[in-house]
């Protein structure tokens, strides 16, 4: 790990971003700290167990690159004038390697959310005038978190350093490799201790940004799953769908940022929360999703040129032909925009349209785009969106429930959970799975995760957990590269060494200790 990125004065110096007030991870401008007069009052760990709340953001802003676009659901606005993106379309392809800048911000953010935790508990450790109730508040977030960023670490590298305590001094930052059973381990541990010490959730106020043990448990569920204990998993969702959570009546609403407030949206487990301003919190996913154009006013509303910059999480074909006829999440999650090429051979929206029934005209230019992320309109300030990206919701536990009982033998009880879903997605109960078969359900619960989840960053993993990801992608990558001549023939060499990505070369310059992945 990098010397500048986590030694405890300048993790100190990134902490104290925010207070837990009215919005939560509201910025404050970062000063100079000095540990020593820092975590003696109670409201200095409340400012710290916020700031470690930050790294989730710096990872969401990027994370569908590796989570979504890796898989058959997304691909890219390939742009001809502009190929300074290329290393993006190369996760896409599997034609990355250790050098990719993504994945190291998303290795570097993991690790500075585990070093901001580590200090508040080695100096919580020792506090003796806090309250036995912050106390335990505090502690079941920290290690929530903690087994977070294990818990993504672990999926996307394998087995990685595992720091249980702040690192203070150059030589702490570095550890060998521990084993991927050695990071779980640790990880449910931490896991399982937040569950005992956090209280269940509350609908009074807004916190879905903050751990509850609703979050935790959902989470713990899922390392179980991935794990492939699916009896472990079936107790803590069933659980779950007994802590006050519900589907909300229409899809659409479930992302909609005007949802925040109060009691507006129980679907919600945990969610990365964003507003927009100049406090340096907003968002700005739709600015990636939308094509690239010289000028978003149609769709945006403000006029902006994201040429270059947009384009990404591209609904692929294979996605799109997933949906069936009347199910409201097909236009709920994808956009279609008609247009033409410009004298300057930038792409020019003419018109938005719905997906619902349509069929590309002759002579036009159609362009489909991400829309679960899309609430016109916006404020004029450019990449600055009240956006929150979710990480865990209600659906995705019933589905989560539904594939753990299926596997579990119990494919009867399963279909309660399968069908709640459908029975949203359509507006009635006639479109309900009835098959008991456990192969054939096992299939149905795959394909409805993919239309519930699509563009939340579940696909990639799914396909992992389910063995699915090499046949699954060399089938589409054969599709995509006969579609698009732009890509290379060595694109979708999709291998067991591709199911990890690379430790990053910058981090294996760093630390001598590490050994690298299989394959880079």
């Amino acid at each position: 790990m990098q010397k500048h990125t986590y030694i405890s004065a300048v993790c100190l110096a990134a902490v104290i971003f925010s207070s837990c007030k009215k919005e939560f991870l509201t910025l404050y401008p970062e000063g100079n700290l000095n540990e020593g007069v820092f975590y003696k009052s109670d409201a200095d760990f409340q400012q710290a167990i916020v700031g470690a709340y930050t790294p989730l953001r710096d990872i969401a802003n990027d994370a569908f690159w590796m989570d979504e676009m890796r898989s058959d659901n997304a691909t890219y606005d390939y742009y001809e004038k502009d190929r300074g993106s290329a290393a993006r379309e190369n996760i896409s392809t599997f034609l990355d390697d250790a050098t990719n800048g993504e994945t190291l911000l998303r290795y570097r953010s993991c690790y500075t959310g585990i070093n901001r935790v580590n200090a508040i508990l080695d100096h919580l450790s020792v506090n003796t005038t806090m309250s036995d109730s912050l106390k335990n508040l505090i502690t079941g977030e920290a290690k929530a978190l903690r087994g977070h960023f294990y818990f993504d670490l672990v999926r996307n590298f394998g087995g990685v350093p595992l720091h249980l305590h702040e690192t203070t001094n150059y030589d702490e930052g570095f550890l060998a490799r521990s084993t991927a059973e050695e990071v779980y381990n640790q990880m449910i541990s931490d896991l399982k201790d937040a569950r005992n010490l956090l209280p269940p959730p509350s609908f009074a106020d807004v916190q879905t940004g903050r751990i509850n043990k609703g979050v935790v448990t959902t989470e713990l569920a899922a390392v179980y799953m991935q794990r492939k204990d699916y009896a472990g998993a079936v107790p803590l969702l069933q659980e779950v769908t007994k802590m006050g959570y519900a589907l909300l009546p229409v899809f659409r609403n479930i992302f909609d940022p005007s949802n925040k407030g109060a009691g507006k949206n129980r679907e919600l487990i945990f969610d990365v929360q964003y507003q927009s301003g100049t406090t340096g919190q907003s968002s700005a996913f739709i600015y990636r999703f939308i094509p690239n154009m010289p000028s978003t006013k149609l769709l945006l509303g403000v006029d902006f040129n994201v040429s270059g910059y947009g384009g990404w999480d591209v609904p692929t074909d294979d996605l799109m032909s997933v949906f069936e006829a009347g199910d409201s999440r097909l236009d709920a999650s994808i956009g279609v925009v008609e247009g033409h090429m410009g004298d300057n051979q930038d792409f020019v929206a003419d018109t938005l349209v719905s997906i619902v029934n349509y069929k590309p005209k002759a002579g036009v230019i159609v362009k489909y785009f991400n829309k679960k992320y899309y609430y016109p309109p916006y404020p004029d300030l450019n990449q600055n969106t009240d956006q929150n990206w979710p990480l865990y919701r209600y659906g995705d536990v019933l589905l989560m429930l539904a594939d753990c009982l299926n596997e579990t033998g119990a494919s009867g009880q399963a279909l309660t959970y399968l069908n709640q879903i459908r029975q949203r997605a359509f507006g009635n109960a006639g479109h309900a799975v009835t098959t008991t078969d456990q192969t054939q359900l096992r299939a149905a619960i795959a394909l409805e995760r993919r239309r519930e989840l699509a563009f939340e960053n579940k696909r990639w993993q799914d396909l992992i957990r389910t063995g699915q990801a090499i046949p699954v992608m060399t089938a589409y990558g054969a599709k995509a590269k006969q579609k698009y001549p732009y890509m290379l023939p060595q694109s979708f060499t999709v291998t067991q060494n591709r199911l990890l990505y690379p430790i990053p070369q910058n981090e294996m310059n760093l630390n001598k200790k590490l050994v690298q992945n299989p394959g880079y």
